[in-house]
């Protein structure tokens, strides 16, 4: 009888249609609210210099202007984000950093297909006063992107060279051959010509002063004399 009982309930259960494996499986919008969002920090950092392209590359070297392209992050991501300087430019000096940033807005879809915040910058938004450029390739700088309520410890890093901005130079022009620029006169200068006053002459000194002041002496006695002798030529003597 017991057998009987048994083979019964074993029949029976072999009528029970199987359930699919997919049916224990939550729906995906209720495993990742707000659409894909993949376990893990998935996403990717990268340097783009110009000219300036919507992919996924990475570029050492860069020139005065620059961006921070992030890809395939889970939506409403924020992160602190860090320039510091690194050898030979400098040590541990944060040069650039802003905290809780958003950096995506949308669903995580792949690398490739997901192009979320892009940080636009330039070497004048950066404090490298107190850093030693290379000749060649600029400063020496370290991204640092630290997700904020991240699934792990890991932050994201890239380290990349920076060129200076050019800075436009100033030309300075002499003027040559005794011109000047209008509205402006040519200061004086002592014992050279056009110096001093009186139309530009040389003050009169030593022998040539000396020789003037005796040829006036001799012109002042021979007037004297010609005085007297008229005076005498007109005296009358009567007896």
């Amino acid at each position: 009888m017991a057998r009987a009982a048994i083979s019964l309930a074993a029949a029976t259960a072999c009528l029970i249609p199987a359930t699919p494996a997919w049916a224990s499986v939550a729906p995906l919008s209720q495993a990742a609210p707000g659409g894909h969002n993949p376990a893990g920090d998935n996403g990717t950092v990268k340097i783009d210099g110009q000219e300036f392209e919507d992919k996924v590359d990475n570029q050492p070297h860069v020139t005065c202007d620059f961006e921070l392209e992030f890809f395939n992050f889970d939506t409403n991501q924020a992160a602190d984000i860090t320039l510091t300087a690194q050898p030979p430019s400098g040590k541990d000096k944060v040069v650039w950093s802003v905290k809780n940033r958003i950096i995506s807005t949308d669903p995580a879809s792949g690398a490739e297909n997901d192009h979320d915040e892009v940080i636009k910058l330039s070497a004048k938004d950066l404090d490298l006063a107190s850093l030693t450029a290379h000749p060649k390739h600029g400063y020496h700088l370290k991204l640092d992107v630290d997700l904020v309520d991240g699934k792990s410890s890991d932050a994201k890093h890239k380290v990349f060279w920076l060129a200076p901005c050019e800075t436009p130079g100033t030309p300075t022009t002499t003027p040559t051959g005794g011109e000047t620029t209008p509205g402006e006169s040519t200061p004086a200068t002592p014992g050279g010509d056009g110096g001093g006053d009186g139309g530009g002459s040389l003050p009169i000194t030593g022998v040539a002063a000396t020789s003037i002041a005796l040829g006036g002496l001799a012109l002042i006695g021979g007037g004297i004399l010609l005085v007297l002798r008229r005076r005498r030529d007109n005296i009358t003597f009567t007896s």
